[in-house]
């Protein structure tokens, strides 16, 4: 069925020809704005979605190259032990753990920009909490921040008190350094010792970085007696004066005993030469101290303290003691294999606040010592026994 168009379908220009039957094309207004949205949104998620890896790479490559640190200067003290043979890793590990440092990265990557850090020492360490990385591996290579263990023993001290002034400073219990003693196969004895011990442990400061053992700390104290034995010539010069390097110790051991003065101590060795020479009894008061244990207090000894029939006793038994009574210190030593010449066999401590000893060849001589050594002690009666 043919259809007609009406006039309204006609312009007023038609010019008599056919129309075109095709549907017009119809001009959709707006259509390339939603393209332009399409394309600003695909462009954004390209963009935005870029951004995002963007962040996360560079995220993960600060945390690279970054480490955690505090700023410093620290905070509350803490003790750091740094055991032996340590790597610098093990350090920042045990550094992060008592909150010294905040990373190990941050520790090794200051580390290996100060030079020396590979020398860092074991040992105990006061440090701080919250310091820095640089801060932290400074402070390890500055050996004032070591906490040392630290004893001193003065001349004189006889094997039991030696043992009670390391154990009371170095933490030690007393028994572990009496078995030492004991069986002493684990010290630096010299061989004529022959396993002896009174009288070798030296007496002097001695510092240990890390916390020693009682071997160690004895060990070190018979080391240093055979580093100054050599150093003076002590068992040529004994054995020159003809006596054996043994015997040495035990007339320095009285010596160190005998004066608080070092300057007297060749006289008082020429003393115990000429008493042994001519087989008089040596009657030293400090053997008798050693002999009843006599742990100090007055400066003489009393008739009953003179009878002990202990071998020590050199008013009961002539010759020399059976070893040292006491720890003595380089002058003693020197003293024993260095006495001067002379024909001295008595001498008397008459002030024994300053040291001053007198000497003298003869009764007679010795008697006027002794009494002005009475007038000391009448002004010092609580100090005489």
């Amino acid at each position: 069925m043919s259809r007609f168009l009406d006039e309204d379908d006609y312009d007023d220009g038609y010019d008599g020809q056919e129309p075109d039957l095709e549907p017009p094309t119809v001009k959709r207004r707006g259509s390339w704005w939603k393209n332009l949205l399409a394309i600003t949104v695909s462009l954004a998620v390209l963009i935005g979605g870029g951004y995002f890896v963007y962040t996360k790479v560079m995220e993960g490559y600060l945390n690279f190259t970054q480490a955690a640190d505090y700023p410093g200067p620290g905070e509350q003290e803490v003790v750091v032990t740094i055991p032996e043979n340590a790597t610098l890793t093990e350090m920042g590990d045990l550094l992060v753990s008592q909150d010294v440092v905040a990373s190990r990265k941050a520790f090794l990557r200051a580390a290996e920009n100060i030079t020396g850090s590979s020398g860092i020492q074991p040992g105990n360490y006061l440090l701080k909490t919250k310091m820095s990385a640089v801060q932290a591996v400074t402070a390890l290579m500055d050996r004032a921040n070591m906490i040392n263990t630290r004893v001193t023993i003065p001349e004189g001290l006889r094997n039991t008190q030696v043992v009670a002034r390391l154990a009371e400073q170095s933490g030690i219990a007393a028994d572990e350094f009496n078995a030492v003693l004991a069986n002493p196969s684990q010290l630096q004895l010299p061989t004529w010792a022959n396993g002896a011990t009174e009288g070798f442990l030296f007496p002097e400061t001695y510092v240990f970085d890390t916390e020693p053992t009682a071997v160690q700390i004895l060990s070190d104290m018979t080391a240093h007696f055979n580093t100054v034995a050599d150093q003076i010539d002590f068992v040529a010069k004994a054995e020159a004066l003809g006596v054996s390097p043994y015997d040495a110790v035990t007339i320095a051991s009285i010596i160190e005993r005998e004066t608080r003065d070092p300057v007297y101590g060749p006289d008082i060795a020429q003393v115990i030469y000429n008493r042994l020479a001519q087989g008089m009894p040596l009657q030293m008061d400090s053997t008798v101290g050693y002999a009843v244990n006599s742990q100090g207090g007055t400066v003489t000894t009393t008739d009953e303290e003179r009878a002990n029939p202990s071998p020590y006793n050199t008013y009961v038994h002539p010759g020399l003691p059976p070893g040292a009574i006491s720890n003595p210190g380089k002058n003693s030593l020197t003293s024993a294999v260095n006495p001067t010449h002379g024909d001295y066999i008595y001498f008397v401590t008459v002030n024994p606040d300053t040291g001053e000893t007198k000497f003298s060849s003869d009764a007679a001589g010795h008697d006027a010592n002794v009494a002005e050594f009475q007038v000391w002690c009448r002004a010092n009666a609580d100090r005489c026994g």
